[in-house]
């Protein structure tokens, strides 16, 4: 018998929970292009969670003379409310855990090419104050989203010897996954890490690992302020004043430095927590240095 209490939990009645934990991980940009697909969304998905089926989600993703970006989006909202919904336990599955969507124009990464930019950057880096240089260090070192670091708790972080890692919970597509520490390929994190915890021994582990001065989450508006003050002091700025880079391009970065060491696409796919081998196909794609140096090498 379907579900037909008034108290049922339904997507109109929950949005305001989930965008405020959205709130505390991204961006207010994303923030309000997820509250704006959502919304529309309630007007057409009216059941209780739990009855919600793909074939509905499917029979709404293209209302209006919508272009294949826009059902994409629309699709990734849903599936990030769901998977949201699954662990607060508002309903067992998610029904947009198999749905593969339509295939839409692939945009390739942007990292930073620069390498007098990057030193810059990395200079400026290390001169932040903390949490931020430690945030910075961590995003630069792994390719995590921003939304995953400011995620973290306390109990999140595994420091056990030969099984350094970072617990990621709050992923894009919902599926949690480790993001691996070492000496050798995330020194400036694992050390950093070391020493913050140090200062939150007596912290429970659901403790946020990064806190405002208030004691709440870090948000992404603060962590975007202190990328444009860091870009200002290393002089990363355009003619017109508007920021060079996007803290999302240190991500980009690392997935693109990770395939110029000769690392495996399905290695970088893991570390960047790519469900898509498609998505790290781009990052083999930008690097034309090493398709000229196989041709010129060739012709000799």
């Amino acid at each position: 018998m379907k579900n037909t209490r008034k108290d049922a939990k339904t997507l109109s009645t929950m949005i305001g929970l989930f965008l405020a934990d959205l709130e505390r991980q991204a961006r207010p940009n994303t923030v309000s292009a997820y509250r704006s697909d959502l919304t529309l969304a309630a007007q057409h998905l009216t059941r209780p969670l739990d009855q919600i089926s793909l074939n509905d989600i499917v029979t709404f993703l293209s209302v209006g003379d919508v272009s294949a970006a826009t059902i994409a989006r629309r699709a990734a909202s849903l599936k990030r409310f769901f998977a949201w919904a699954v662990q607060q336990g508002l309903c067992t599955t998610n029904p947009l855990s198999s749905y593969r969507g339509q295939h839409h124009t692939r945009r390739l990464p942007r990292p930073i090419h620069s390498r007098r930019d990057l030193d810059a950057l990395d200079a400026a880096v290390q001169q932040a104050p903390q949490p931020f240089r430690l945030i910075y260090t961590i995003l630069r070192e792994t390719g995590m989203r921003v939304g995953e670091v400011l995620a973290l708790d306390v109990g999140d972080v595994v420091l056990a010897r030969g099984r350094e890692g970072l617990r990621i919970r709050a992923t894009k597509k919902g599926n949690e996954r480790i993001a691996f520490l070492g000496s050798d390929f995330t020194p400036r994190s694992l050390r950093g890490l070391r020493a913050w915890l140090k200062t939150l021994h007596e912290h429970p582990p659901y403790t946020p690992l990064f806190c405002s001065n208030r004691g709440t989450r870090l948000t992404y508006a603060a962590i975007h302020y202190q990328w444009e003050q860091l870009c200002q002091r290393a002089g990363l700025l355009e003619a017109d004043g508007t920021l060079r880079y996007t803290i999302h391009q240190l991500r980009h970065t690392r997935g693109s430095e990770l395939v110029q060491q000769g690392q495996g696409l399905e290695i970088v796919q893991r570390v960047l927590g790519h469900c898509d081998i498609r998505s790290t196909q781009g990052y083999a794609e930008l690097d034309d240095g090493q398709v000229r140096e196989a041709l010129t090498a060739g012709a000799k």
